[in-house]
């Protein structure tokens, strides 16, 4: 069933005649600025004026009310109407972020436990080469040294047969220390060489990096800082808040923190007048002027 269009087409038109009043009397306005009260003449005269002005304003915003109160009800109904056509998506639209704000919080906290998986298996990876490296190295060692002795003890064979005058033996001691030195170095070698490649290897086969969370076309979240009292409960929160006003005695961060509520400080002072003493505030006196129209 169709409803019918609502109306809202309220104009405001303002009397021709409240027009000519108020530019009939704004002329008298400027007057008031040459005033110089120095006598009870001159005070009636200022009294007289303002009586009047207040007589002008309270009149304007009578006229002010009654013409702009069938624009006040239009607008009222415009924005009611509208509210109620606005309300319900706004409670869908909340439903719809809270749901992909969850489905991104899921997705990055996926990602995060992968990147610590990925972290922790090249971690393992790393210290199980570092180890089979150390191994091999000392397994290295390990013959170098034994063949380094085996050429030590080749040269005292050589130097015996030299003294012996056994030139044949000497060259054949001289050639074992020679091959046993080449088979210490060749040994360290092989093992740095066998080290090498593996990380050369072990390079071009990294884990991948964790790809990122699906960006959806047209949503997007920020994170947003805020700050609070600590506590859970009110008995906690304010104990968080004598620890700030603590800390403001010494932080001009945290005295930043701490606004002055004026309307119930002077709500107090209305109260107790100069006999407010409580530090760091005072009472202090403040001439109004009010008058009553005839």
């Amino acid at each position: 069933m169709n409803q019918p269009n609502p109306e809202f087409g309220v104009i405001a038109r303002i009397p021709t005649e409240v027009l000519e009043k108020a530019m009939q009397t704004s002329g008298a306005l400027a007057i008031v600025n040459d005033y110089v009260v120095d006598s009870p003449e001159a005070a009636q005269t200022v009294n007289r004026d303002l009586q009047r002005i207040k007589a002008e304003i309270a009149w304007l915003n009578g006229e002010r009310q009654t013409i702009g109160k069938p624009l006040y009800e239009s607008w009222t109904a415009l924005n009611k109407f509208f509210k109620k056509l606005i309300e319900p998506r706004e409670v869908a639209e909340g439903h719809c972020k809270k749901l992909l704000l969850g489905w991104e919080k899921t997705q990055e906290e996926e990602r995060r436990e992968a990147e610590r998986k990925r972290q922790a298996e090249e971690l393992r990876r790393r210290q199980e080469e570092e180890a089979r490296a150390a191994a091999e190295r000392a397994k290295a060692e390990e013959i170098a040294a034994q063949k380094r002795r085996e050429a030590e003890e080749a040269e005292r064979r050589r130097q015996a047969a030299i003294a012996e005058g056994n030139a044949r033996a000497a060259a054949a001691a001289a050639a074992e220390a020679a091959k046993a030195t080449e088979q210490a170095a060749a040994a360290v070698e092989s093992a740095e060489a066998k080290i090498a490649n593996r990380e050369a290897t072990a390079v071009t086969t990294a884990l991948p990096p964790v790809p990122e969370p699906t960006k959806i076309a047209g949503f997007s979240s920020r994170t947003i800082w805020k700050g609070r009292l600590k506590g859970l409960n009110d008995q906690e929160r304010a104990k968080s808040k004598l620890d700030l006003i603590k800390a403001a005695a010494t932080d001009p961060q945290a005295a930043a923190l701490l606004l002055v509520d004026e309307k119930a400080l002077t709500r107090l002072a209305g109260a107790l007048k100069s006999s407010l003493t409580i530090p760091g505030v005072e009472a202090y006196e403040d001439k109004q002027a009010a008058s009553r129209t005839a």
